[in-house]
């Protein structure tokens, strides 16, 4: 088999660039690369490989990274990491007493080395090779290896119900997140088409500070077995297939086939700024990154919404006079956004600070609100005729509004097929959302996972419009989630609720096909948010939701 290095691969690209040419074509085979690839500045460019594996080796620093490109296009690629992103291994003993768990790495996978080993671990059957539907994500309080090949779990007290249904002789999988897959940043008119992800210790496909029409078409898998293994790869990818935010314009995602991911299948969202400090008529909003790119994106005239610390309703809303990056940020405000995001990702002593100004008499706001942009919450989106299966968490996560979500199958995820509704509390990626259509998609067995049917569950349904505040005790908000059209959809063997409605309005669900829901649904699923999720089609805290004609249900 051919082989090259990342210079090699690098300079390919480079010089043709270099030469004026529009295409490159990569040479067939297989390519180590050691470091990221990277595209800078390209302009209506095709990178092309012919039967082309780039298999990246260095895990902390892989993938492609393309920014600020504008006409970028990638074509028949496959990209897979050696190491793989995760290892896996077999349940050898199991104390649900002491909650303590041994495995043994199977052969031709990776040894235990640190980054394998932060408490995360995936169940699969030793039959089907496919996820346990009954147990959930595990979190081990520590991880350890025993040596090279055998390691051992230790389950706090809190989380020993997590062993329920796991059993000796159970494959499991501890993977690895960092560096990337395919990151783009400051694109505009990017397409990508018959491209394959085998492993990769990272989300697929993350987008950030998006504009222009952005065309999605590729393939998540289970790579073949590497050398020496007597079991198939587990999972695919790490993290979520596609990952799209702080864009002016949406995405067109379609023929996408994404299977065995470590999450979602695709994350729209936006962003909720927290407001340090108000002097006047601007604000001073913290993220705690280093490094982003809102200037690019955010123009006056945007309309800002000034959202609530607690309950996260709509206070007031005002159009942008301007918006900068403030250099100067105070240290307190380095506390404050310790304090506000509390996610692992987040790295203590980094942050930014933007001034935006606004017309204050025209709008409520004060420190230790929220800010919202709509307009750079990738609106205008389309997802059609996609199969997404197979994997962990949600299927589709949108907190995006003016989309088109049509004749997709989802089946066997772990949780939600599809999810719309804000996420403020933890990650606070926004979201209000309105004018979304789903229709005319298949949903079959979804939803088992034990996370599912809990009180404290916020998304129950198979299609879930969903509110979580800031507790479940926090006052309900006025309904922003509206507009929204659930159209001659069939949705089969779902775990809870086919459709759940919550905290929403002006909904219309018509001509759905219902069979086998609400096998796991009960009484007190939901009960900390005051939800009834016993029903087909369960509806709370909302109005004028429109169910015609009655749908056909077989239980």
């Amino acid at each position: 088999m051919l082989t090259s290095s990342a210079i090699d691969i690098q300079q390919t690209i480079n010089s043709a660039v270099a030469r004026g040419e529009r295409e490159v074509l990569l040479p067939t085979g297989e390519h180590s690369l050691d470091q990221v690839l990277r595209l800078e500045g390209f302009k209506d460019f095709t990178i092309r490989g012919d039967d082309t594996t780039l298999v990246f080796t260095n895990l902390r620093d892989c993938g492609i990274l393309a920014t600020d490109c504008d006409g970028l296009t990638l074509e028949s690629l496959t990209l897979d990491s050696n190491p793989l992103g995760f290892t896996q291994g077999t349940i050898e003993t199991l104390d649900r007493k002491s909650g303590v768990v041994t495995f043994k790495v199977h052969d031709g996978y990776p040894d235990l080395a640190p980054h394998y080993l932060s408490g995360r671990a995936f169940a699969f059957s030793p039959e089907t090779l496919n996820w346990k539907k009954d147990t959930p994500v595990m979190y081990a309080q520590k991880a350890e290896a025993i040596n090279p090949r055998e390691g051992r779990l230790q389950f706090s007290s809190g989380k020993m119900a997590t062993l329920k249904t796991l059993n000796v002789g159970d494959y499991i999988v501890l993977d690895f997140r960092n560096s990337r897959g395919i990151r783009i940043e400051r694109g505009e008119n990017i397409t990508l088409k018959e491209v394959t992800m085998w492993s990769l210790p990272s989300i697929g496909v993350i987008s950030r500070f998006m504009d222009g029409d952005n065309y999605f078409s590729y393939t998540i898998e289970r790579g073949p077995m590497p050398e020496g293994a007597e079991v198939p790869r587990l999972l695919s990818i790490s993290a979520d297939g596609f990952n799209y935010a702080y864009a002016r314009k949406g995405p067109i995602i379609e023929n996408c086939d994404f299977s065995f991911m470590g999450d979602d299948a695709v994350n729209l969202h936006g962003i909720a700024f927290y407001v340090a400090q108000v002097k006047d008529d601007m604000l001073y909003l913290i993220r705690p990154y280093l490094g982003e790119s809102f200037t690019s994106i955010v123009s006056a005239g945007d309309v800002a919404m000034s959202i609530a610390p607690d309950s996260f309703d709509v206070k007031d809303r005002a159009l942008i006079q301007s918006f900068e990056l403030e250099p100067n940020a105070s240290k307190d405000f380095l506390e404050i956004a310790e304090e506000i995001w509390q996610s692992k990702a987040v790295k203590s002593g980094r942050i930014s600070v933007y001034a935006m100004q606004v017309d204050k008499h025209a709008m409520s706001v004060e420190a230790g609100d929220f800010i919202e942009i709509p307009a750079i919450a990738a609106p205008n989106y389309t997802i059609r005729n996609n199969h997404f299966r197979d994997h962990r968490g949600r299927g589709l996560r949108l907190m995006s509004s003016n989309g088109l979500v049509e004749g997709n199958t989802l089946e066997n995820i772990k949780q939600s097929a599809i999810s719309i509704g804000s996420e403020m509390t933890f990650y606070r990626e926004a979201g209000w959302v309105e004018n979304v259509t789903i229709l005319n998609n298949t949903i079959r067995d979804v939803g088992f996972d034990p996370v599912m049917h809990l009180s404290g569950t916020h998304v129950p349904g198979a299609i879930s419009l969903f509110h979580r505040g800031a507790t479940p005790e926090t006052a309900r908000p006025n309904m922003h989630i509206r507009a929204i059209n659930i159209l001659r959809n069939t949705i089969e063997e779902v775990g809870g609720p086919a459709i759940h409605i919550n905290q929403s309005e002006d909904v219309y669900i018509v001509g759905n096909t219902i069979s086998g829901s609400n096998q796991l649904s009960q009484s007190s699923t939901g009960s900390d948010y005051d939800l009834d999720t016993t029903q087909p089609i369960s509806i709370d805290f909302s109005k004028d939701i429109h169910v015609y004609p009655a749908p056909s249900v077989n239980q």
